[in-house]
């Protein structure tokens, strides 16, 4: 069920809880979608729990733990491929009431004060705490025994390591338990060319893969270190070799010296840009490439790397993603009071058969993204990668649109029950082994040059399969008003927002408990909720912070009896 509210005055308006979009202007009764406020919430809080599994894959991390299992690269996998297309298409939706109710100059107004706010100061606090607890878990040492021995390949002991692999302690094909990188990569990437070159006389395989699909060589590349690069090339590695994303090591000798930094201090390193220019000229030399051509590609690529790679707002992009997309929407409402979109069969946007022309347009966008990963890039740059930006834009705009539709009856999504376990059980396997070959139960050579237009395909079914599966189970479980969602519902902004710095300290502070990874996993996320929900409640909620955040709160009167 829905609640009605009235409000009658535009200053009572502006001092509404905006959290569920339904202040208004004038004096207008309408209803407060409960649904959706609770699902964007728990969109939101999805991330801290995507996060927190971060360091239990084998997917690059600050934090890699001691215990890591390919479940919960699936579990990252399933919740990044549809979390924040929901959470744009549900914040499209109430973009759109809010404009409805409030006109353009309230809107804007608004997202002012809930978006680019925060954004803003997010930048000046979060951001750099990101970078100190980045840099602050790169340089303490592993204390974990499956690392030892690449612990004495940083430390270019190559004796200890020479024993280790005489004496059956470590096999030479061996791969990082936290980053799947493998001996020789190690050792390239911390500039220890005499382990390099001992690693390949004792027969180390100069082509043996990362777990993201690279070479030493490609490594070598990237961190411009030439003398091992040398060794590699004189024993026989593949110049042309791909990794998951489908770079070579020659694509990895443009990346801008911006990310360079970030990647290399992320991991305990440090590189000095014209060292590290010098070094990929001789690489670039080595691979037969033209000097200027390679210079010229270089500049580009410090380019795209400086406004497009570059982490200037880390996890708060999706703040600076809305802030373009709202810019978009001003232009589309000079426009949309022209349409009347509520005369639009509303089959075409609510019914199982808008996947027909839903799913082809999403692949569009998704077809300029990486291979090789499950679900939508990401864009943390100072600006937005146009195909992530086009990608998101067509979930909010669809929401824009939603709102327009009046669905009151719930057409979009009614068939949940179905389409959530056709997605999560049919769809998602079939996708993901297309896309990554994690299972395994496809053939090599199944659908041959189409592959990676099926796993485009079965992506995009994937997403709005849980899209609209979502919100039909919300509609139909959590349409009516709950005290405790609606807390939730307000925390959600300032959980997301604050997360990510103690969550990566958590996880390097629990990264050798030698306990089940699941009891890590689970504390590491009640602990650090529960801490934000204190300083939330007590430093956040009743403050200038909460008021820019969810608008103003007021603590209840306690009555005291005589």
């Amino acid at each position: 069920m829905a609640t009605s509210i009235e409000i009658s005055t535009p200053s009572a308006a502006y001092a509404a809880d905006a959290s569920t979009e339904t202040a208004v202007a004038s004096k207008v009764t309408i209803a407060r979608r409960h649904d959706l406020d609770s699902l964007r919430a728990i969109a939101m809080l999805l991330g801290i729990v995507l996060h927190a599994a971060m360091s239990f894959t084998s997917i690059p991390w600050p934090v890699g733990d001691s215990q890591q299992s390919n479940l919960y690269e699936l579990m990252f996998a399933a919740i990044h491929g549809f979390r924040m297309p929901l959470f744009f298409l549900v914040s499209g939706f109430f973009t759109a009431m809010l404009w409805r109710k409030r006109g353009l100059g309230g809107l804007i107004r608004q997202r002012l004060k809930r978006i680019v706010l925060p954004l803003f100061l997010g930048c000046l606090t979060i951001v750099p705490a990101m970078w100190a607890v980045n840099i602050f878990v790169s340089q303490r040492p592993s204390v974990d025994a499956g690392t030892e021995y690449f612990d004495a390949i940083a430390a270019g002991d190559t004796e200890t390591l020479r024993e280790a692999i005489s004496a059956n302690k470590i096999a030479i094909d061996a791969l990082h338990p936290a980053s799947g990188s493998t001996m020789l990569t190690v050792a390239t990437f911390g500039g220890q060319p005499e382990i390099v070159e001992m690693l390949l006389d004792q027969g180390a395989d100069v082509n043996q893969r990362n777990g993201d699909g690279g070479t030493a060589l490609h490594t070598a590349a990237f961190m411009g270190n030439a003398e091992e690069a040398k060794l590699l090339i004189d024993a026989g590695a593949d110049v042309e070799a791909k990794d998951a994303s489908g770079r070579s090591p020659k694509d990895n000798l443009t990346v801008d010296f911006g990310t360079t930094s970030y990647i290399a201090t992320m991991y305990g390193e440090s590189v000095e840009e014209d060292e590290l220019n010098a070094g990929r000229a001789e690489i670039a030399e080595m691979l037969g490439l033209d000097n200027t051509e390679a210079s010229a590609a270089a500049g580009l690529d410090a380019l795209y790397g400086l406004f497009f790679l570059l982490p200037v707002y880390m996890h708060l992009w999706f703040l600076a993603f809305l802030c373009w997309l709202v810019i978009a929407f001003v232009a589309y409402a000079s426009i949309a009071n022209f349409v009347n979109f509520k005369r639009i069969p509303k089959w075409i946007f609510c019914s199982p058969l808008s996947l027909l022309w839903l799913v082809p347009l999403t692949m569009l966008p998704q077809y300029f993204m990486q291979p090789g990963t499950f679900g939508p890039d990401g864009s943390i740059g100072l600006l937005p990668i146009p195909s992530v930006l086009a990608y998101y834009a067509i979930f909010f705009f669809f929401g824009v649109v939603y709102w327009d539709l009046d669905d009151t009856s719930g057409k979009l999504g009614r068939w949940w029950f179905i389409g959530l376990p056709v997605a999560l059980f049919i769809v998602f396997p079939v996708g993901l082994d297309l896309v990554m070959g994690t299972f395994g139960f496809l053939p090599e050579k199944f659908g041959g040059s189409m592959k990676p237009m099926l796993g485009n395909l079965l992506q995009a079914l994937f997403v709005w399969l849980m899209v609209f599966g979502s919100i039909g189970m919300f509609r139909d479980l959590f349409s009516g008003e709950s005290k405790a969602m609606r807390y939730v519902s307000d925390s959600s902004y300032w959980l997301y927002l604050a997360h990510l710095p103690l969550v990566i300290l958590a996880q390097w502070l629990v990264k050798d408990w030698p306990i089940p990874a699941v009891l890590k996993l689970v504390g590491i996320i009640v602990v650090v909720s529960a801490f934000l929900l204190l300083t939330y409640e007590y430093l956040i909620r009743y403050t200038i912070i909460g008021t820019m955040l969810n608008g103003p709160k007021k603590r209840k009167a306690v009555s005291v009896g005589s």
